[in-house]
Parts: structure tokens; sequence; C-alpha cells
């Protein structure tokens, strides 16, 4: 009984109690708009994580786009680390570790073994991007201003615009904490082009760099934010799964001095994954989830068999391993909560409810919100009574504390067990914590309907 047609966990995992995600206070109003965990009907996160608040990053002068691609952290164990601080630092190496496939791998080995400057691969495996839009967002709800209350009514209506702003990531980051989105987009398309990715350039050979990678991160994120995922699709499909060669650092030894590696940020990786769930394809995502699990797995699996994140056997000392597999450890379940949400959006519950108990079985998982959804998740199959044992269970570990959640999960089983009167005195006593909430109100607003208050 929640404001979601299609059943997603990030509903059931957030935190109720808090809604924003900071990461620093000067861009924490920024990283909540681009991954809102709570969201309105059938609007898609960008990464489907615990809407639990992360860790402070170390450096607080960490540029705007890898705040974006590394938030999220999650009380399981994120990828908490300094973004981007500088090139070939340890902490570089352990973020930015991926194996690539066979194909790419001797495409790379190629690339190092040539003299500089003479290796040139086939077309096929070079990544060409570029804008697909021809003109710039407008604003649409200053156009509907405009055509129903009048010219006069719309210049009431101040919002930024891309002109309005200093053309570099400063100025994106102050356009999107305004939530001036369709804006932001529009700038991307122009730093973009300094990277000759604009428009008209899909098609067109380019070097790549960690910042075009993190404003192309940026833009596709924005669409999805917008609920333009045709677009989105449409200029995501020349990154694939982020596996050219030319999306590795390798692929460019003069530039990086043989540093391996990903280009691309690893939130990139799921966005670009989770994309076709948005435009009714989640089979699709599920098996590009899978793959990436599958990977990170290999990952760690190295990592214990005392090898590098890729399998070669480059040295590292014990406390830079801890923390290579603090961080995959930590990724893993990120990609399964994505996977759970794809489940739920294909009413695969047993898949839901098997990777449920592999999140509670994890180390420092948080047990009390994850019994919670297991027991909403229980409620969509019609087993009430074993989402009450879920539910009790939750309250146990919480210590009997009856906070905004345990309301909630109360309401929800008074629900099912038809008892409207006790549900709607559940979710009033949770929407006097918590006002705002849509879903609260929305599940007051069925007791109303069929019940007798």
């Amino acid at each position: 009984m929640t404001d979601n047609h299609t059943p997603s966990l990030s509903q059931y995992f957030g935190t109720l109690e808090q809604k924003t995600v900071p990461v620093t206070e000067e861009i924490s109003d920024t990283i909540n708009q681009i991954h809102s965990l709570h969201l309105e009907e059938n609007e898609p996160e960008v990464c489907r994580l615990f809407a639990e608040t992360p860790a402070q990053p170390k450096d607080p002068t960490a540029v705007f786009f890898d705040l974006i691609s590394n938030t999220g952290g999650i009380s399981i164990g994120d990828d908490n680390f300094n973004p981007r601080m500088g090139l070939g630092t340890e902490a570089d190496r352990r973020r930015d570790a991926w194996i690539p496939s066979e194909q790419t791998r001797q495409c790379l080995i190629a690339c190092a073994t040539s003299p500089s400057g003479t290796y040139t691969p086939e077309k096929e495996l070079l990544t060409m991007p570029g804008v697909l839009l021809e003109e710039d967002l407008t604003d649409t709800v200053s156009e509907a201003v405009t055509i129903y209350l009048g010219e006069a009514e719309a210049l009431q209506r101040r919002i930024l615009t891309a002109a309005d702003v200093t053309q570099d990531e400063r100025g994106l980051r102050e356009l999107v904490q305004a939530g001036a989105y369709r804006a932001g987009i529009n700038l991307t398309a122009r730093l973009l082009t300094i990277y000759g990715q604009g428009k008209g350039r899909a098609g067109h050979a380019t070097k790549h760099s960690p910042h075009s990678l993190q404003l192309w991160f940026t833009r596709i994120a924005l669409l999805v934010k917008i609920k333009n995922y045709t677009l989105a699709q449409a200029e995501a499909e020349p990154f694939g799964q982020l596996d050219k060669p030319d999306l590795f650092y390798q692929f460019y030894p003069e530039m990086y001095g043989g540093r391996p590696g990903s280009i691309a940020s690893f939130s990139f990786r799921l966005l670009l994954a989770e994309l076709p769930m948005h435009c009714g394809k989640p089979k699709e995502s599920l098996t590009k989830l899978f793959h990436i699990l599958s990977i990170v797995r290999q990952m760690l699996g190295n990592l214990k068999n005392e090898l590098c994140e890729d399998g070669s056997p480059t040295e590292i000392n014990s406390a830079d391993r801890s923390d290579s597999v603090r961080l995959w450890y930590g990724r893993e379940g990120r990609i399964m909560h994505s996977i759970i949400n794809c489940a739920l959006a294909l009413k695969d519950y047993e898949l839901a409810m098997d990777l449920l108990g592999q999140l509670l079985e994890r180390e420092s998982a948080p047990r009390h919100s994850l019994l919670s959804a297991l027991g909403r998740l229980h409620l969509q199959l019609g087993d009430v009574a074993g989402a009450e044992v879920c539910f009790n269970e939750a309250r146990e570990i919480s210590g009997g504390h009856e906070g905004l959640r345990e309301l909630v999960d109360r309401g929800l089983i008074a629900i099912a067990q038809n008892n409207f009167g006790d549900a709607y005195s559940c979710f009033q006593q949770a929407s006097a914590l918590e006002p705002s909430n849509v879903m609260i109100l929305n599940n007051m607003a069925v007791c109303l309907l069929y019940g007798v208050i």
C-alpha cells in the first residue's frame, strides 16, 4: 500500500526519519536531488542505495563530479574514499580497478607493447559518443505559464539558465543545486564540446579523460532525473558496458604512464546497467547487473588469493589489501541492492528474497532496515505471518523503540488484516513525525476509503 505502482526497495530501505543524503555541507542538496531516495511516482534512482547518511569525504575540496560519482556511502561499507585527489595513488588504484574482457585485455596489451603513437584499434573497439540534442532544452514550466497565465506572469518566474553561470563544473553544480536540471543538461553539452563530444560528434573518434566521462555521467543522470529515458538511453549507447579499451588508462600510456584501471567511475557502470530498466527492459538490466556482480566477486576472490584486483601479481601491503576488500565488498552490496530493485520490477520475488537473505548475512549489515524490507516483501506475497516475524525481529533490534519505520510497518500489517482503524492510527502517528511523507498520507487515504473511521 505504498505510493509507487512499481515495487521498489528504495521505499523499503529508505530511512524515513531522514530525507537528505549529505555528502558535504556545500553540495548536500545537489547530491540529494540527483540521487533522490524518496521518489515521486515512477521516478527512478541513479543508483539504488540505502538512504543512510554517508561518511563525510576526507577532502572537502573534492570536485563536484567525483562527489556525484562516489555518492551513496552505505553503512555496510561502500567506497568512502577520497575521490580523484591525484593520479597514481593507492586510493586511485583501488577505486579504478577493473577486469576488462579478454578482447579488451588483448587490445590493451597490444597498445602497451607497440611503439608510441603507432597502435590504432579497429573502429568498433572505440567509444565515440556525442550529444544528440540539436537544440537546448527549454523551461517547460515557464512555457506553460506563458500559455495559460500570460507572459507577465511568466516573467515572475526566475530560474537559472546555462548562460547565467560560469561555464565549468562550478556552474554545473550551481544549476543542479538550484534544481535547474534542464539548464544543467544544456551546460554539459557545451562542456562536452571542448572534448570533441558535443552536438553532431557521435561516431567520431575522440580521447577520453576522467573529467569528460564524469560529464557524461552527470548528463545521463540528469536526463534520468527529468525522465527523458529515451534520450538517456540513446546517448548512453556508445558506452556499452564501459568495457572498450579506450575507457582504460592503459590505452593512453603517454598521458598516464601505464597506470592500470578504468577511467569510468563505478557509479557510471551502475547507471548504465540500470538504464534499460527505466526504459521498460528490466531483464536487460538484470543481465548487465549480474555481469557486473560476477566481475566484482572475481576481484574479491583475487584479493583474498593475495593477488591484485585484476588478477595480476602486483604487491599490495596488508593495510591496502584490507581497504580494497572493504571497498569492493561495499560495492558488491550496492550491486545486490540494484538487482533486488530489478527483481521487484520483474515481480521475481523469490530472487529478491534470496538476495535480501544474503544481505542479512553480510558483516555489519543494517539488519533493522533489511528485516523491515523483507517483511514488506512478505506482505507483497500475502504472507502476513512471515511479515510479522520479520517486523518483530526488527523491533527487537531497535530495542522496542517505535520510530517512523516501526509505525509504518505496524500500519501495513493492520491493513493486511483488514484492520483499517488501527492502521489509520499508526499512520496518523507516523505522519505527525513526518507530515510531508506522501507514502504515509497515501496509506491514510486508503484507510479512510476502505475503513470506517
